[in-house]
């Protein structure tokens, strides 16, 4: 199918402002734990809010089914809820830039309320991409669909590319000293404490300049989605015709065509069937005329009643085990959401952080990046067989079992103190993505 490379790099170029901007917070949080009052309890605030978030795919789906009874075209939802998703994305990053450290004092603590409520605007956002995204590219042709995947593997990894330029800082310890009067046996001496406090020295780059460079991606990622809506040269690789711009008589012929084609396809495959039966008869010597079925089916040669009872047995085997590995596959897909989209992002904080900062970066980070590289390799190595993707997801399962046994000993997970706690950690993080992602 002809296509056109620039096409294919602004498809790529708009598909990352699909993630690009709440996998960014993900991966800056190494750094934002260090400085905001909630803490190592910021992951979970954030993985709620996205949940809450999921809500925007199906206020979309909504308004389509609702469209669907006016003259206006779906295509132009499409596009103008592309348009929304970039531009809240745009608007949320610049101001996450200057406002991410803004406090309020709720229920006698204070609150990053402007992170929090920024993050449900990306949250909302990115989720709502996932149908918003896929339904505008039906208006291209099927080839550009490998490229928007491509963007949207980096969406992940371009941020989890900065971060680890970024850096998380380092932990400095300081020592200081205190002077205080105390009262010793009735004298009033002077009494000098000394004691080490933590300092965290700044990363590489600000995160300031962190959400700046996410909001110049999602801009960019507009001006792409633009050029291939209003440039001349992408005209011609518009090949979708929205339903809505359907007239009442073209469904109708339509309709017509639809129903010769599986009346054409009906009678294709009873004649199939006759010819079969026919030259059944023709082999055995009976007719169905003089003969009932049961007779003769006994007049058939061993081999071809056989074949025929052997045949209806793998039919029926087929069928149960098809449902049995579909069941598999299903409950592995719930699974597999329940842990990488919500359990293991809230607790990732608490299995990683008592190795060090260091070390709780390099989770968050290389973990994004080797999500996008699995989906790579993927495209060339394709793994269609059920019982190596369950093999696969048994071995995430065990690391994920191996980060929530250190989330639960947190503090003091195993290891800890070793120069190999630290490694086995992030080897366990790398490998879920690897494997449930």
């Amino acid at each position: 199918m002809d296509s056109k490379v620039l096409v294919h790099l602004l498809v790529c170029i708009f598909a990352i402002s699909s993630w690009v901007d709440i996998n960014g917070m993900w991966v800056e949080l190494p750094i934002l734990v260090t400085h905001l009052p909630e803490k190592w309890t910021l992951p979970s605030y954030i993985t709620i809010i996205s949940q809450i978030a999921n809500i925007g795919p199906i206020i979309f789906v909504l308004i389509s089914l609702c469209l669907k009874r006016t003259h206006v075209k779906k295509l132009t939802l499409d596009k103008i809820t592309s348009y929304i998703i970039m531009i809240v994305g745009v608007a949320s990053t610049l101001l996450l830039a200057f406002f991410w450290e803004e406090t309020i004092f709720v229920d006698g603590a204070d609150r990053s309320f402007a992170l929090l409520a920024l993050s449900f605007f990306l949250s909302f956002v990115d989720c709502t991409s996932s149908v918003a995204y896929v339904a505008f590219m039906a208006s291209l042709k099927p080839v550009y669909l490998s490229s928007f995947f491509v963007g949207e593997g980096l969406s992940g990894l371009l941020p989890a590319l900065m971060a680890l330029g970024q850096g998380a800082g380092e932990i400095k310890c300081v020592n200081a000293s205190s002077t205080s009067e105390r009262n010793v046996s009735g004298n009033v001496v002077n009494v000098t404490d000394y004691y080490v406090y933590p300092t965290y020295l700044p990363p590489r780059f600000s995160v300031q300049l962190f959400f700046l460079l996410l909001c110049g991606m999602i801009f960019l990622s507009m001006v792409a989605f633009s050029l291939l809506n209003f440039w001349g040269y992408c005209k011609d690789q518009l090949v979708a015709v929205s339903m809505y711009n359907l007239e009442d008589s073209d469904n109708l012929r339509d309709s017509i065509d639809l129903e010769d084609e599986v009346k054409d396809v009906s009678f294709r495959k009873t004649s199939y069937s006759y010819e079969m039966t026919v030259s059944l008869e023709d082999e055995v010597g009976v007719n169905n005329k003089d003969f009932p079925a049961s007779q003769a089916r006994e007049k058939l040669p061993n081999h071809v009643e056989n074949k025929i009872v052997s045949d209806d047995s793998a039919e029926v085997q087929h069928q149960k085990t098809s449902k049995f590995v579909l069941f598999l596959l299903l409950l592995q897909i719930v699974i597999i959401n329940f842990l990488i989209t919500a359990f293991l992002l809230s607790i990732q904080v608490y299995s990683s952080l008592p190795y060090g900062i260091d070390t709780y970066n390099l989770v968050v980070t290389l973990s994004n990046i080797a999500n996008p590289v699995a989906c790579i390799i993927s495209v060339f190595l394709s793994i269609t067989s059920p019982w190596i993707i369950s093999l696969m997801t048994t071995c995430g399962l065990g690391c994920s079992a191996y980060i929530i046994a250190l989330a639960c000993l947190s503090p003091t997970p195993p290891l800890i103190g070793t120069s190999s706690g630290g490694p086995v950690a992030t080897a366990a993080g790398c490998d879920i993505s690897k494997s449930l992602d």
